[in-house]
């Protein structure tokens, strides 16, 4: 096996020293992310959970992560996962291109060590292509259509259709997140993947103490707010549900608009902080505490989710699982995950929207009974198993049945709920 410790500048590993217990002795590899721990967004999230689950299952993985100039301290694992570090650019736009071209090198020096490859994000060409190269096995789990994001140029746009054509045509195996995209492949590619979705997250226990120690932080009271935590781009629509908020004067019955994910310093970006104290608006930075994230979204009225582009949204998975109320965009992946729960926002008349949900009935027992039947991570895992065997995904949850559910005055909500595996049934 070739020496797997070298220059950090060029690309920098660590790896603690165990066995191999997978098939043929060979690691299952996950690249294309910020890696772990997961403090980034729904891909992260994604890698932690299914490797947890292939760990559990005695399936060794190394993680690709991103590391950075300023950090000094890199772990050689996370629970269980050896962690392996690449670096990207200090430029934002060229930082997944150039992490994917140096994971690339990385796979290709190490390639016998590998039984696997999974790849997330078609940004990620170079690292893709590379692999391809070495006939390694690989799946690719495509994203959403990044090339509607309004944020990227004609020129960035242009890439991601390419190399969306370019995986299809190199790729046997690439996975769907969504039912919608799967079938926009299918039609505009002329391509069959595997759609095999995210999970909603497991509950954490937030003691009743902290709870009112977060919402006084936040300067909040429950059940007095809309809450949207997302991305400051145009595509999550976070500046015109703000100025829809100030139109409808619910800040007249005491009801605040919070957005969460205030951080880099954008004209789109400014011009929604400038909205920040007039008429209930309220804008804070990102935040990726647990427990503070989990208790706005539990005390919240209701939670609006505006991402427009993209397959099956984790923050919508875990909205449903833990909000009262949930209003997202009209478009074809809200509807998708929604079915016939929650309420759906018509872009161009948000105002409207905002007032009839302010008026709605909470439903949060419904709302996870929907998201927790279709939505687990542990058939995620299993699906991701089978194709590192090279054996179709065959995405199949578990059903969840409710035993009972306690209704108050104002909501509903679930107390009890019996799982019934039947994967194994055709």
């Amino acid at each position: 096996m070739p020496d797997r410790e070298y220059n950090r500048r060029k690309i920098t590993l660590k790896r603690s020293n165990r066995e191999s217990t997978a098939v043929g002795g060979k690691v299952v590899a996950f690249c294309g992310t910020r890696g772990l721990p997961a403090n980034y967004g729904g891909f992260e999230t994604a890698v932690d959970e299914i490797t947890r689950r292939f760990v559990d299952a005695g399936i060794p993985c190394d993680v690709v992560c991103r590391s950075s100039d300023d950090e000094h301290i890199l772990p050689d694992v996370h629970n269980g996962r050896c962690l392996v570090y690449v670096k990207g650019s200090r430029n934002r736009k060229l930082d997944t291109f150039m992490s994917a071209i140096r994971t690339g090198v990385y796979l290709w020096r190490n390639r016998w060590h590998y039984r696997h490859v999974f790849w997330f994000n078609n940004a990620n060409l170079p690292g893709i292509l590379m692999t391809a190269l070495m006939r390694l096995p690989m799946s690719v789990n495509t994203d959403g259509l990044e090339w509607r994001r309004a944020k990227w140029s004609w020129p960035f746009k242009l890439y991601y259709i390419l190399s969306s054509f370019l995986i299809c045509r190199v790729c046997k195996s690439l996975i769907s997140d969504s039912k919608g995209i799967q079938k926009y492949y299918r039609q505009r590619f002329f391509k069959k993947t595997s759609m095999v979705p995210y999970g909603i997250p497991n509950s954490i226990k937030v003691t009743p103490k902290r709870q009112t120690e977060i919402l006084s932080e936040y300067n909040l009271e429950k059940d007095k707010y809309f809450l949207q935590i997302t991305r400051i781009e145009p595509d999550n629509y976070p500046l015109e549900v703000a100025q829809a908020f100030t139109q409808t004067k619910l800040a007249s019955r005491g009801l605040k608009m919070v957005i969460i994910g205030y951080k880099e310093h954008t004209a789109y970006a400014t011009e929604l902080k400038a909205l920040d104290g007039k008429a209930g608006v309220m804008i804070r930075p990102a935040v990726y505490d647990p427990e503070i994230v989990q208790t706005l979204r539990q005390s919240c009225f209701c939670y609006v989710h505006g991402n427009s582009v993209g397959g099956t949204n984790p923050a919508l998975l875990e909205a449903m699982a833990t909000c009262p109320r949930l209003l997202a965009i009209d478009c074809e992946f809200s509807r998708e995950v929604l079915a016939d729960t929650g309420m759906l926002f018509d872009r161009m008349n948000i105002e409207a929207d905002l007032l009839r949900a302010s008026n709605s009935h909470a439903e949060p027992g419904k709302l996870y009974r929907n998201v927790g039947n279709r939505y687990q991570w542990d058939a995620v895992a299993e699906s991701y198993i089978r194709l590192a065997e090279g054996m179709p995904a065959g995405y199949r949850p578990a059903v969840v049945r409710n035993r009972a559910i306690k209704t108050t005055s104002e909501t509903e909500v679930l107390i009890e709920t019996d799982t019934v595996d039947n994967r194994n049934q055709k």
